[in-house]
């Protein structure tokens, strides 16, 4: 007998049972709110065929997204193997993972991750959590964040270095001092004895809980080293109004929002690649913050902010340095509303996401590549880019569960489409190239 009629009746008991006390909540945006919210979304669910078919996948459906047609595994291999390899992470085979493989699909190392192993104090399912920013080290080990949960760093053959039980998120990169630039984010209270340093958001209506997104430097062996609040930084270089400009009332009684930035990436700017932006400095920063459509660039230790710029991207990740003195922006360029009502891709909303570039000393920009035939690319949130040696670029597409690489041309010369079935792919939340002569592992066996 099908479990729909059940798994549909008791969302509609569980939506009943919180509907009163979820008005209130909603009013007053208290910790019920997500809860009435979320029981809700379930009634509305079952309703829908759409919806039935999300809840008999479980909590699978959270990793996947509708299938664009696109193949399956290895789709297009034109480059000579060069002997580099392919980090990707996100969702394969029932679970969290994170695969090297070669330029044809053959697997050289999988690490499976288990949020519940590595957090075992913490009990949470382990797909109720995904992987988003992971690198490999030249010994083989993986580091990476869980989303807004923690962060690890495995050795080559998967045995945890360290965790860290903290609310880190989004991005992972290496500093070039030594360790590792991570988002981190503090949850405040009403009765947090700081929590004047942000009006008006805190002397509106103030939710549950106020999130303020930070920068984390983690040391090579998994210590916080220093920290630094993001919306402080805006505060202190006069840029309170970048915060405010969004049409929101922020009157008394009435809560604007809970989270005060969406950071999603920190890049630091390389000594290598420094003497391209006289404007900057070897070690300056790049910070991306997704709500606001904004990127700025700030000195570490000063927190000053030497450059920001609003737009004209839209909702974007990934700003990367690149040799021609330009930020590259992953331009996702599309809001939420390119998802269904079950948080799934419209297949018929215009593939819209492209890569750009501005030049950070006139403000010139460039789309360079999203924009001829054949480039068409769609990813509602996340994002990645990487600017490749010979001037090309590894993109990933998350929700398409794509990953592409491209000629200094923009001609796709490599893909990888992450299939589940015929219906749905499994999203793709990083991918990184290595070549030949990074890693130090020359055997990646393990017992």
């Amino acid at each position: 007998m099908s479990r729909l009629p059940f798994i549909a009746a008791g969302a509609l008991v569980l939506g009943m049972g919180a509907f009163a006390a979820g008005v209130h909540a909603a009013k007053f945006r208290t910790g019920a709110y997500e809860v009435a919210d979320q029981a809700m979304g379930l009634v509305r669910s079952a309703l829908t065929p759409a919806g039935r078919q999300r809840l008999s996948m479980g909590l699978a459906a959270e990793h996947v997204q509708p299938a664009r047609r696109q193949g399956a595994g290895v789709t297009v291999n034109a480059r000579p193997d060069d002997g580099a390899l392919v980090m990707i992470a996100g969702y394969f085979d029932g679970g969290n993972e994170i695969r090297l493989i070669r330029r044809d699909g053959t697997p050289v190392r999988r690490w499976p991750i288990s949020y519940s192993a590595l957090f075992p104090e913490i009990a949470k399912a382990d797909l109720s959590v995904d992987l988003h920013g992971t690198l490999l080290m030249p010994e083989g080990d993986p580091v990476f964040n869980i989303e807004y949960h923690g962060a690890a760093r495995l050795d080559r053959c998967g045995a945890p270095v360290w965790t860290i039980p903290q609310p880190l998120h989004h991005s992972v990169e290496l500093a070039e001092a030594g360790g590792f630039w991570i988002p981190g984010r503090n949850a405040m209270t009403v009765d947090d004895p700081a929590v004047d340093r942000f009006t008006p958001f805190t002397q509106s209506g103030f939710p549950a809980l106020m999130l303020e997104d930070l920068i984390l430097h983690v040391s090579d062996d998994g210590q916080v080293l220093s920290w630094k609040s993001v919306p402080e930084i805006l505060y202190d270089n006069a840029l309170e109004p970048l915060m405010t400009a969004t049409g929101n009332s922020i009157r008394s009684g009435l809560g604007d929002r809970d989270e005060l930035v969406h950071v999603n990436k920190i890049a630091e700017l390389s000594s290598d690649l420094a003497p391209a932006f006289p404007m900057f400095a070897a070690g300056d920063l790049a910070i991306s913050m997704r709500e606001l459509n904004l990127i700025i660039v700030v000195e570490p230790g000063t927190w000053t902010v030497k450059w920001h710029s609003i737009g004209p991207w839209r909702r974007q990740h990934d700003p990367e340095f690149q040799p021609n003195g330009r930020i590259g922006v992953f331009n996702n360029n599309v809001y939420g509303i390119a998802y269904d009502a079950h948080q799934w891709t419209r297949l018929d909303w215009p593939r819209v996401t492209n890569i750009m570039e501005i030049d950070p000393a006139t403000g010139e920009t460039e789309v360079v590549f999203g924009e001829r035939p054949g480039q068409e690319m769609l990813s509602v949130i996340r994002g990645k880019h990487e600017i490749l040696p010979d001037g090309g670029r590894l993109i990933t597409e998350f929700d398409a569960g794509r990953v592409i690489e491209t000629d200094a041309d923009g001609t796709i010369v490599w893909e990888y489409v992450n299939a589940v079935d015929a219906d749905f792919v499994g999203e793709l939340t990083e991918a990184r190239l290595y070549p030949a002569d990074y890693f130090e592992v020359t055997d990646w066996s393990c017992p």
